[in-house]
């Protein structure tokens, strides 16, 4: 979309406040910008749908691709002398990360280095850049779309994964058998938006969610989660759900913690949502799978963390992103699962809202049986 439009939608006595930018207006971007208006924040969203629904809930909107960096740093610039620009709100993973990095570099805001954030949105420019910087990670190999005829993997089983990609866990299949190779780079393919993809060993560990905060440079960790995913007969892998992961018998949190830290610093990270996807190998040491720099999707702002964490999730992401945010060091995790609809019918005894059904238990045990019981 190359015109912009910003649209003033109230009339403020007192220009000088503070204010926040969303970066997309769209559905899941509705309770980030309605939970920024409770804390007295003015909202600029950026999108480029002009009916966009969060639009409505915002005081100033700006017509443009969330892609479309520099356009959108000009069209700020007009807005900066009237409020006090303290923070960027991100919920989409990919572009919009990297759309989140140049928006904090010119407003001098605290942030992820530009170069950082394009390391990490592209998985195939992550790898390299971990193996450089000795950061626990899979083995792999890199191949550009025109040079897939070339891929002979040798062991078994094996993942095949866009390097970039738009939807979580789209394009990514888990190889078992020669016959399914060419299916899962054709998938792999039609999935990328980099024009590379990745071949990757296959760790037979759970997947493992560790959810934090950075705030001047510092890690503010949330909790661990272990993802519930299923992989249909074709390889493909699809997200089923999350639940709360609690356990020490291998350190897991400690070591997920350690690698956290590792990629802050490493990286330069001084003001970021900080999530990373991890698996244990053999010796159940984790090894890092992926790094998100977005508050993310999946439903669990809306139904997971309310239910599993003892304060406002949501308020604490918003705080965080101004740079205001207390952290609770001793807060409770309750056991907690959430699933999505398109799953098992036999969840319909759990409470359901829409897309997702979400329970919980006084007990990691008590949880353990509800899941047994859905038979999943």
């Amino acid at each position: 979309m190359n015109s912009f439009k910003v649209k003033r939608f109230m009339n403020f006595k007192n220009l000088n406040k503070f204010a926040v930018i969303c970066v997309a207006a769209g559905k899941s971007q509705i309770p980030v910008i309605i939970k920024a208006k409770s804390l007295g924040l003015i909202v600029i969203a950026i999108d480029q749908n002009k009916y966009a629904p969060g639009f409505k809930y915002v005081d100033f909107k700006i017509c443009l691709s969330t892609y479309n960096a520099e356009t959108i740093i000009k069209e700020l610039d007009k807005l900066k002398n009237q409020f006090k620009l303290i923070g960027v709100l991100n919920r989409s993973s990919g572009p919009p990360v990297i759309t989140t990095a140049k928006i904090c570099k010119h407003f001098k805001l605290p942030g992820v280095p530009v170069l950082s954030a394009k390391k990490l949105v592209n998985k195939d420019k992550m790898r390299i850049a971990l193996d450089k910087k000795n950061i626990p990670s899979i083995k792999y190999r890199i191949y550009n779309v025109d040079k897939c005829n070339s891929i002979n993997i040798v062991k078994l089983p094996a993942v095949i994964k866009p390097a970039l990609s738009l939807v979580g866990k789209s394009g990514i299949s888990v190889v078992f058998s020669k016959n399914k190779i060419q299916s899962s780079i054709k998938y792999a393919i039609k999935n990328t938006i980099n024009k590379k993809i990745l071949v990757e060993e296959f760790l037979k560990g759970p997947d493992l969610s560790f959810v934090s905060f950075v705030n001047n440079g510092q890690l503010f960790p949330i909790c661990l989660l272990e993802e519930i995913n299923i992989i249909d007969k074709n390889g493909n892998i699809s997200g089923k759900g999350f639940k709360t992961y609690e356990s020490n018998i291998n350190n897991w949190s400690q070591q997920a913690n350690n690698i956290a830290k590792k990629i802050i610093s490493k990286f330069n990270i001084k003001r970021s949502p900080l999530s990373i996807s991890l698996r244990p190998d053999s010796k159940n040491n984790l090894k890092l799978i992926e790094v998100h720099l977005d508050m993310g999707g999946d439903s669990l702002i809306e139904g997971f963390y309310p239910k599993a964490l003892s304060f406002d999730y949501l308020k604490f992401a918003v705080e965080m992103a101004t740079g205001n945010a207390k952290y609770k060091t001793n807060f409770k995790i309750k056991p907690t699962a959430i699933y999505y609809k398109t799953f098992s019918k036999r969840l319909k005894k759990f409470k359901t809202d829409g897309k997702y059904k979400v329970f919980t238990a006084s007990t990691k045990r008590m949880l353990e049986k509800k899941i047994l019981k859905v038979n999943v």
